[in-house]
């Protein structure tokens, strides 16, 4: 084969594959019904099990599910760095009614905060401190950030808003974050009887620009310490690591049609 077939047998398969991405990013899934008497409250102990979907690229378990006038979304996140950049950044979750992954509402929660290391205790006691510290953060979040909701002005709201909005946050039994998500679909801007596929976007948002500069700060300062003591270049311990994986925002969307009926 010369090398013009090669480059258009290139060209092809680049297409096709291009082509692929494209109808998967278009096929879309229903709804599940919303489980009768459902609470938001952190915990996914009215939902069927497992989970209806999975994402390896922001590690989540989710569900999205609707009743006649309400959309309610579910995502366990057993991953501890998808968790990281949840309790410090949020989880951001679009809705599109027209059925494109830009623009539409989003609702970002929980919105915990600045969550400080633990202090300098033994390292067996270090763990459960901090996990004690996220629970009750998570119990005290007061606000949720929304943009682009019908009747809803732009910006933090509280968790206890009248505007049918509620979230949750927390940890269960096995140490996954669960996040939950209940809005009116005419606040998201769905109208009743809608049968069109709607666009969901979730992403995982990364350490704001403020904190990633404040954490490459320390590690050129630990480096150039080592450098000054005669050592080699000091390299990032795991507790470092963690945090520069935090830099990163990690997202992906999805097509899902209303359920009709239970």
């Amino acid at each position: 084969m010369n090398s013009i077939n090669v480059r258009m047998a290139g060209v092809a398969l680049t297409a096709a594959l291009l082509w692929q991405v494209n109808v998967n990013a278009q096929d879309s899934e229903p709804n599940k019904w919303a489980p009768e008497n459902i609470h938001i409250d952190g915990q996914a102990t009215e939902w069927p099990k497992p989970l209806q979907f999975y994402n390896n690229d922001t590690k989540l378990f989710y569900t999205i599910a609707n009743n006649k006038d309400t959309l309610f979304l579910i995502v366990s996140v057993p991953d501890k760095i998808s968790q990281q950049r949840i309790l410090r950044s949020g989880l951001s979750v679009s809705i599109n009614p027209t059925g494109k992954k830009k623009g539409g509402a989003m609702i970002t929660f929980p919105l915990v905060g600045e969550i400080n290391n633990a202090p300098d205790v033994p390292q067996e006691s270090r763990q459960k401190l901090a996990e004690e510290w996220r629970r009750q953060a998570l119990a005290n979040v007061k606000e949720i950030r929304v943009e682009g909701l019908t009747g809803v002005t732009d910006g933090n709201i509280p968790v206890n808003n009248t505007n049918g909005i509620r979230t949750a946050a927390a940890f269960d039994a096995a140490g996954n974050l669960v996040c939950e998500l209940a809005v009116p679909l005419s606040v998201a801007g769905i109208p009743a009887g809608y049968d069109k596929p709607v666009a969901y976007r979730f992403k995982v948002n990364s350490l704001s620009a403020t904190e990633r500069r404040e954490q490459e700060k320390i590690l050129r300062e630990k480096q150039a310490k080592a450098s000054k003591d005669g050592g080699a270049p000091a390299m990032p311990d795991e507790e470092t690591r963690m945090k520069m994986m935090l830099f990163f925002s990690t997202e992906f969307w999805t097509r899902q049609t209303l359920a009709a009926h239970p």
